[in-house]
């Protein structure tokens, strides 16, 4: 069972940056958690992800998202829990980088003007929508806020191996199944 999630076919990515014009072309691609079956329970980190999103408080409004491929990240990523007050969250230690990247459902409401905050956005066509750039401005890490049409938590995704590897993990990301 997947909570609270439509299920379409395609989506649309439109890359908006500051100064850009409204009429920047938009990329269409699949969404990896439309097109790509739920990951099974069992199937690589997914019971380290569902162990996190059991715990939980805000399971029932936050479908749990995994990469569906860490590879290229680096020999020797490791996944572990990571905590986000009232939700749940994925970090992935490189050897020397602690939370190198990750995948979370913030326990927090997802808010529009939470994302529009951010200079770049990745916008879907079911609604689906993310704003990314550098942690506090400066970085050296890349942090996405992300809504996810059909779920009402704040989703982070982010990348500490830069903004190439934080996009690429924005189209890894994948539904696991809870039951």
């Amino acid at each position: 069972m997947i909570p609270v999630m439509n299920q379409t076919k395609r989506l649309t990515i439109v890359m908006v940056v500051l100064g850009a014009s409204a009429t920047t072309p938009a990329l269409s691609v699949d969404a990896s958690w439309k097109k790509h079956k739920p990951i099974g329970p069992s199937v690589g980190d997914a019971p380290l992800v569902l162990q996190a999103w059991r715990a939980a408080d805000n399971r029932s409004t936050c479908a749990p998202l995994m990469f569906r491929s860490i590879r290229g990240a680096g020999p020797g990523a490791r996944p572990r829990i990571a905590y986000f007050g009232g939700g749940w969250g994925i970090a992935y230690d490189l050897p020397g980088v602690r939370s190198a990247f990750g995948v979370a459902g913030a326990g927090i409401s997802v808010e529009d003007r939470l994302i529009d905050l951010w200079t770049n956005k990745v916008r879907w066509n079911d609604g689906s929508w993310a704003g990314y750039g550098l942690e506090g401005g400066h970085g050296p890490g890349y942090l996405a806020y992300m809504k996810v049409a059909g779920q009402r938590c704040l989703y982070n995704v982010w990348s500490h191996v830069g903004e190439a590897k934080l996009r690429s993990l924005l189209k890894q990301l994948v539904l696991v199944e809870t039951t």
